[in-house]
């Protein structure tokens, strides 16, 4: 993996980005990527080490409105990673980047935030 690259915008967490967050988003990606052999084995290292260590449910807000978020999911196809939200009596899964944390953050959410700094280096 390449890690020479700025990390200040990788993530969407509301907070500010300093060298050693650089430093800790890189320990995580090579934690859960360490063994693999190609971009396709991270993505499915990351994933499954995202949905071991981000404790669910949580809140967020999504397109302005209050959710919970019930559990993370792989897509059917390709990369990414969704968020299965419950809200104003619906359940709706949307790619993980359109929701917006809100206070207390989830338990691991630093898993996600490594999730959304390798996406950014290999897309």
């Amino acid at each position: 993996m390449f890690w020479n690259r700025n990390w200040a915008g990788a993530t969407t967490l509301p907070r500010k980005a300093t060298l050693t967050d650089g430093g800790r988003l890189r320990a995580l990606i090579d934690q859960a990527t360490g063994d693999s052999e190609d971009e396709s084995d991270e993505h499915v290292g990351l994933l499954g080490t995202v949905r071991e260590e981000v404790v669910c449910p949580f809140r967020a807000r999504l397109a302005g409105e209050d959710v919970d978020c019930i559990r993370l999911e792989r897509p059917r196809n390709g990369y990414g990673l969704n968020a299965v939200c419950r809200g104003s009596g619906k359940t709706l899964v949307v790619d993980i980047s359109r929701l917006e944390w809100v206070e207390p953050l989830p338990k691991g959410h630093e898993w996600i935030e490594a999730y959304f700094a390798w996406r950014d280096l290999v897309h």
